[in-house]
């Protein structure tokens, strides 16, 4: 109930327009299973949302994801990523807080918010999760809304 339906899709498997970022990262670390490690990949694009109060009942916003996937991958390295993002976009005076999230370990994942509103959350990604994906490495990602942090 929470995706934007399209219209008219090009195809069936594009039917919805993404509200996340990680799940696309995910699926391309799944793809490059074969390739050497540490993969370290990002992406700063739109994703779509729910907006009621909007003509088209939907908004764009912008986001950015990060993905590490290697054998020793954890918390404190996303994090340390995440916060040096903020700090180089000028972001000042953001909090990180422990939260819960079903895609990451629990007590290995927080919110981050800014002006305290949640603007997005790190963490390592659940084994389930991986193995879904049929990745064997720990990985650890943040995705972050944009619009909302600048």
């Amino acid at each position: 109930d929470d995706v934007v339906q399209l219209a008219n899709p090009v195809s069936s498997e594009y039917s919805i327009a993404r509200k996340n970022l990680l799940p696309g990262l995910v699926r391309n670390l799944m793809d490059n299973r074969h390739e050497s490690y540490p993969q370290r990949i990002f992406e700063i694009s739109d994703v779509i949302g729910i907006e009621k109060k909007a003509e088209t009942r939907s908004e764009r916003r912008l986001h950015v994801a990060c993905v590490s996937s290697h054998p020793t991958a954890n918390f404190t390295e996303i994090k340390s990523s995440a916060e040096a993002l903020l700090s180089n976009l000028g972001i000042k005076k953001w909090q990180i807080k422990e939260t819960k999230h079903a895609s990451f370990l629990q007590g290995r994942v927080a919110a981050i918010y800014f002006k305290r509103r949640k603007i997005g959350v790190v963490g390592e990604i659940h084994p389930e999760v991986l193995n879904n994906f049929e990745l064997e490495n720990p990985t650890s990602a943040f995705e972050m809304d944009l619009e909302e942090a600048l």
